[in-house]
C-alpha cells in the first residue's frame, strides 16, 4: 500500500512538549463557514447539493420528533415539529437557492447569510417568546451546515486515550468537558501565546501549538499526529524516521518530569538567599493534582468563570460555588488560594436581560457586571465567605478602573458578612480583598487603590493588551502585544513600587510569571511572588535557584532604560545565554 506523505505545519509553540497521538478533529461550536465563489456552470447542481442537505435535515428531525415522543411525550416534541416546518416551506428555501444564483455562493455561505438576516429581524422582535424563535431559525440552520459539510456532531466522550484535539478554537466551554487524562495535545487554527487554548494547555501541561492555518482542513480525525510545543511544530502522517526521532525525544522529555518531580522539594531561593514564591494558576479544581505534583507554594489565581463554562444551565447556584471553593481551600491548606470574581461579560454571559455589546473587552464585565448585577455577586461572595471558614482563601476583584468600584464591592461583601452572621452560617469574618492590576488607570492609580486592597494581582495579560492597545486575539496586530515592551516594565516597576510603600503584598499572576526571559525581568523590577501555570514552575524554581537577586536588579534596571522591545528583548538573549541552554529553549523571547 502506498504510505501517505508526511506534512509539517508551522505555528505558535505555547506550551512545550512533544506528544505523539491520533488527531481527534473538533467541529467548530460556532459553525464557522467558509465563502466560496462559484462559476456560473456550477450553481445549479450547488443548488441541488442545497435541496439534497434540506431533504436530510427533515429525515433527521423527523426521526428525532418520534425519539422524542416515545421517550417524553407528544408535548415535548413541539420545538421539532416547528423546525420540521422550517425545513419544508419553500419560502426559505427559494431565498437560499436565490441568494447562490445571485451571489454565485456555496450552499454553506447561502444557508448562514440568508438566516442571519432573518435572526437580525427577530431580534428586533419586541414580543419575547417570538424574538425567542430565532434560536430555532439558528438551531436548523447549523443541521443543514453539518450536514452540506459533511461533518456529524461527534461527542468529546468519543475521545480515545491518546487523541490530539485539532480545532478551529478551543473554546473555555468545550474545555470543560475535555478529560486531560484522554488528551496528548492541543492544536487549533487561530490564536496566539495568551489565547484560551494557550492557556489551557499550560495549566494542564500538555504540549500546544495554535495559529497553524489550515490544519482543519488538511488532518483526519485518527491521523497519526505529533506535536512540538517547543518548536511550534505540526507534523501529520510521520516518516518512520520523523517517528522514531520524536519517540526519543518523547522519552527525554519523561525523564526531565521525573527529575522535575524529585526536586519538588528544594526551595526557590536565590543564590544570594532571598526566597520567591512560587504559586500556581488553575482554572479546574482537577488541576490541584498538577499543582501537589510540583509543590506550588499556594494557588495565586483561581479563574472562577471557569465555574460558569462548566454550569449545566445557566450560572452556577450558590451551593455548587460553595463546593468548588471549599474543595479548594481543603486541598491547598495553609498555603491559602486567591479567588479571583467572575471575570465574565456580556459576550460569554448567555443569560436573559444581558445582550452582546458592541465592544464587549470595554464594556460590562468583570467587576463592574458585578456591581451592576448585585444578586450574581452577593451569591458568589456568600459561597467564598461560607468556604473560606474550612481553609486560608482571598476575594481578588478583577478589571477594577478606580477606587469606587473597591469601596462598593467591599460595602457588598461586608453586607453579605452580616447576614451569614445573623443567619448564624459559619463563615470567614474580615476576609483578605485584592485588586487586580489590569488596566492602565489601575496602574496610574495604584497607590490609592493600596490603602483600599489588603493585597494586589498584576495581571499582565490584560495590561498589556490595554496598555499597548493591542487585541492579542487579532492576527494583524497581535505581534505588538509584547510583555517586553519598555511601557510594560515601567508599568510593573510603578505598581511594585507602589506595593511596597504602601506596604501590601504583591503577586504577579499573567503569563509572564511562566516564562523565564521574563521572571528575570520580574524578580529585577521588585516581584517576589509569582503565579503561573503549574507545570512551569519546575523550570522557573531552577531559575531562581540559579540568580542572584542583586544581579537581577541591576539586569532589569538596564532593560527599562532601553526605548524598544527588540532592545530588550537582545539584551535578555544575552543574558539568558549565560545562564544556560535551558532557559533558552523555554523562555519564548520572541
Amino acid at each position: 500500500m502506498k504510505r501517505v506523505p508526511e506534512e509539517r505545519f508551522e505555528g505558535i509553540g505555547v506550551c512545550p512538549g512533544v506528544a505523539i497521538g491520533g488527531a481527534f478533529l473538533v467541529d467548530d461550536p460556532r459553525g464557522r463557514v467558509v465563502r466560496v465563489f462559484l462559476p456560473k456552470e456550477k450553481l445549479e447542481a450547488e443548488i441541488f447539493r442545497f435541496r439534497d442537505a434540506a431533504r436530510a435535515a427533515q429525515v433527521q428531525v423527523k426521526k428525532d420528533i418520534e425519539r422524542v415522543r416515545t421517550a417524553l411525550g407528544s408535548d415535548h416534541a413541539y420545538i421539532l415539529e416547528a423546525h420540521l416546518l422550517m425545513l419544508e416551506d419553500r419560502t426559505l428555501g427559494r431565498q437560499i437557492e436565490n441568494f447562490i444564483r445571485v451571489n454565485h455562493a456555496n450552499a454553506e455561505w447561502a444557508v448562514r447569510d440568508v438566516t442571519q438576516h432573518l435572526l437580525e429581524v427577530y431580534g428586533q422582535i419586541e414580543d419575547d417568546y417570538l424574538r425567542e424563535r430565532g434560536s430555532d431559525i439558528e438551531d436548523v440552520a447549523y443541521r443543514i451546515i453539518k450536514i452540506l459539510s459533511g461533518k456529524q456532531q461527534r461527542s468529546l466522550n468519543e475521545l480515545a486515550n491518546n487523541s490530539i484535539i485539532v480545532a478551529d478554537d478551543l473554546l473555555p466551554s468545550v474545555a470543560a468537558d475535555l478529560n486531560p487524562r484522554n488528551v496528548l495535545g492541543f492544536v487549533t487554527s487561530i490564536g496566539g501565546w495568551t489565547s484560551h487554548t494557550a492557556i489551557i494547555a499550560r495549566s494542564v501541561g500538555i504540549p500546544a501549538v495554535v495559529g497553524v492555518r489550515g490544519i482543519n482542513e488538511r488532518v483526519r480525525s485518527g491521523e497519526t499526529t505529533i506535536i512540538d510545543g517547543t518548536a511550534g511544530t505540526v507534523i501529520l502522517n510521520p516518516s518512520p524516521e520523523t517517528l522514531i526521532f520524536y519517540t526519543e525525544e518523547l522519552q527525554r522529555q519523561q525523564q526531565q518530569t521525573i527529575f522535575d518531580i524529585e526536586e519538588r522539594e528544594l526551595p526557590a531561593i536565590t543564590v544570594d538567599n532571598h526566597e520567591i514564591r512560587l504559586r500556581a494558576n488553575i482554572e479546574l479544581i482537577e488541576e490541584i493534582e498538577a499543582y501537589r505534583k510540583f509543590n506550588a507554594a499556594g494557588v495565586g489565581l483561581y479563574r472562577s468563570e471557569f465555574l460558569y463554562a462548566q454550569a449545566e444551565s445557566g450560572l452556577p447556584t450558590e451551593e455548587e460555588q460553595y463546593e468548588a471553593y471549599k474543595f479548594l481551600a481543603e486541598m491547598v491548606g495553609e498555603e491559602g488560594a486567591v479567588i479571583r470574581t467572575f471575570d465574565l461579560g456580556g459576550d460569554k454571559l448567555h443569560l436573559e436581560g444581558f445582550k452582546s455589546e458592541r465592544n464587549p473587552a470595554l464594556g460590562l464585565r468583570a467587576i463592574r457586571l458585578s456591581l451592576r448585577n448585585e444578586p450574581i455577586f452577593r451569591t458568589q461572595v456568600k459561597a467564598i465567605l461560607r468556604a473560606a471558614s474550612h481553609g486560608n482563601l482571598k476575594i481578588l476583584l478583577p478589571f477594577v478602573s478606580n477606587v469606587d468600584e473597591v469601596r462598593q464591592a467591599k460595602s457588598v461583601i461586608a453586607s453579605v458578612e452580616r447576614e451569614l452572621r445573623t443567619e448564624k452560617v459559619p463563615h470567614e469574618e474580615d476576609i483578605e480583598i485584592g485588586v487586580m492590576i489590569e488596566v492602565p488607570a489601575a496602574v496610574m492609580m495604584a497607590e490609592a487603590l493600596a490603602r483600599e486592597a489588603d493585597f494586589f494581582s498584576l495581571g499582565t495579560n490584560d495590561l498589556i493588551q490595554s496598555l499597548l492597545a493591542v487585541d492579542r486575539g487579532n492576527e494583524h496586530v497581535s505581534s505588538l502585544f509584547d510583555p517586553m515592551h519598555p511601557a510594560v516594565l515601567r508599568a510593573i516597576k510603578w505598581v511594585a513600587d507602589a506595593a511596597i510603600k504602601m506596604q501590601i503584598p504583591v503577586n504577579l499572576c499573567g503569563e509572564m510569571a511562566s516564562n523565564p526571559a521574563q521572571v528575570i525581568l520580574l524578580l529585577g523590577l521588585g516581584l517576589r511572588d509569582l503565579s503561573m501555570t503549574p507545570n512551569a514552575i519546575p523550570a522557573i524554581r531552577r531559575l531562581v535557584r540559579s540568580t542572584k537577586l542583586s544581579d537581577a536588579e541591576h539586569f532589569a534596571a538596564h532593560a527599562i532604560s532601553l526605548n524598544t522591545p527588540a532592545e530588550v528583548r537582545h539584551y535578555v538573549q544575552a543574558h539568558l545565554t549565560e545562564l544556560g541552554s535551558e532557559f533558552l529553549t523555554v523562555a519564548h523571547i520572541g
